[in-house]
């Protein structure tokens, strides 16, 4: 995997490598692990961790740190935990049930602040406005000159048909919308937070037809238990992006951006 590629070409995930593709993504996570600006014996907070994967990766990277993660599924946090247990971090990874929106965290109370691919998902639940607030909080949390380090996937970085076709198709699906680069910045800045870089980081890979179904057919069947928010039944959606799909491939968070944010010193976010 390399960051720097400038022509994207990508091939298809194999039917061996699919079932634990996700929780590899092709070193990604390891990639924009390695590039994050941790300062020594930080404290991290790992917002929308999901299971822990992105946490876990940095973890082994930086024995020297503490991370904090949180989630709002109950079911995503007893998996993180799980496999926090597994690679024997429990003692500097810890995983809690809360809403990004709402935290209840001390001011300035953390050196860094990381998320991977989880403001979909708050999106999904909380809508832009909830964006927002999780942007003031995050404000709040952080100390002074230390940074926020979001990936994200914005429309406008989508580069390959499949890339472009990911993003339509799970924002038509649950509300799990990407906003733009623009928007993310804005809403940084009204946070207290200054944008000061974002770098592109691919795997090269993408998903068949086949293992495309059966990522829309989960997210069909999950998304409304998990989240409570209501999905169209999975043949509305094939017949409307089933032909492209099978022409292009799936992206599988095929390009993401990591966007890289500074709490400006002069800040001053109101506690609750």
């Amino acid at each position: 995997m390399d960051k720097r590629v400038t022509r994207v070409i990508e091939t298809y995930v194999s039917d061996g490598e699919y079932p634990t593709f996700f929780s590899i993504l092709n070193g990604v996570r390891q990639a924009i692990a390695k590039d994050l600006p941790i300062e020594e014996n930080a404290r991290i907070l790992d917002l929308a961790t999901g299971y822990a994967y992105f946490a876990i990766e940095l973890a082994r990277l930086r024995p020297d740190v503490e991370i904090v993660g949180i989630d709002i599924s109950e079911g995503d946090v007893e998996i993180a935990r799980e496999n926090i247990a597994k690679c024997g971090l429990t003692k500097r990874v810890h995983v809690v049930r809360m809403d990004a929106t709402h935290m209840d965290f001390p001011d300035e109370s953390f050196d860094s602040v990381v998320n991977f691919l989880g403001f979909e998902d708050i999106y999904m639940t909380r809508g832009k406005s909830g964006v927002g607030k999780t942007f003031l909080e995050v404000g709040r949390i952080l100390k002074p000159n230390r940074d926020f380090c979001l990936v994200a996937m914005p429309p406008e970085e989508m580069e390959t048909a499949a890339q472009k076709l990911e993003v339509r198709v799970f924002s038509y699906i649950c509300g799990a919308v990407w906003l733009s680069f623009r928007d993310y910045s804005d809403m940084l800045r009204k946070a207290g937070l200054r944008p000061v870089s974002k770098e592109n980081y691919y795997t090269g890979k993408k998903l068949t037809a086949g293992q495309a179904r059966q990522e829309i057919i989960f997210a069909c069947q999950n998304v409304p238990t998990i989240y409570g928010i209501k999905t169209p039944p999975f043949e509305r959606i094939w017949e409307l992006f089933g032909k492209e799909i099978e022409q292009e491939g799936l992206g599988h968070y095929s390009k993401v951006t990591l966007i890289r944010a500074k709490k400006d010193p002069s800040t001053c976010i109101a506690s609750r």
